[in-house]
């Protein structure tokens, strides 16, 4: 009988957690509910991760290009232009992020559209001077298919939105969650960091 008792307060503790879950569901005992991904902020992120990675495959193939000639001015112009591309479009992500976490809206903001076409034009001025800066060297064909300079503002502008938009509803620890793995998924790296 002791064991029946114990049991029934065991089943309707859990029955109460439950109910309690769906009134508060981030209470820490509650299970994490999983979070929806539209295929829009899949493709956004995809669309920002490839600009970034476009970058880093032209650092990779310049260093190679240029490997004992570190010296050389179109090196050093290549660094300094990424150094500068990976800062605005850090600063980008970051206000981005930042705006997920605070639950701001980014639409027609005008700092936020300000930064984007800094952080785009500071690519689009890294890519170009990159191939230029190649096209004297040996280069390998593969890599050069890859870097497609396009319109990165309309890009950066159209994926940072749909990501804020699909993040906007989330409760605050999720938005936190969230802007924490986009930060990690999206930032650039240092020119020392890529191999």
């Amino acid at each position: 009988m002791y064991y029946r008792m114990r049991m029934g307060i065991i089943v309707v503790a859990a029955l109460s957690l439950t109910g309690c879950c769906r009134v508060f569901p981030s209470s820490p005992w509650c299970p994490a509910v999983p979070v929806t991904v539209s295929n829009s902020e899949i493709a956004a992120r995809m669309e920002v991760k490839r600009n970034r990675e476009n970058a880093e495959a032209l650092v990779s193939e310049i260093k190679e290009a240029f490997k004992g000639k570190e010296a050389e001015k179109a090196y050093l112009n290549s660094r300094k232009l990424y150094t500068k591309a990976m800062s605005e479009n850090n600063t980008w992500l970051s206000t981005l992020t930042s705006s997920i976490i605070l639950n701001e809206n980014l639409e027609g903001v005008s700092p936020y559209e300000n930064q984007t076409k800094i952080a785009a034009d500071a690519a689009k001025s890294f890519l170009t001077a990159g191939e230029e800066a190649l096209s004297g060297q040996s280069r390998n064909a593969s890599i050069k298919s890859l870097v497609v300079i396009g319109d990165l503002i309309t890009s950066l502008v159209n994926s940072g939105i749909t990501i804020w938009k699909e993040n906007k509803n989330l409760q605050d620890e999720d938005r936190k969650k969230k802007a924490e793995i986009l930060k990690k998924e999206l930032q650039w790296g240092t020119w020392t960091e890529i191999k």
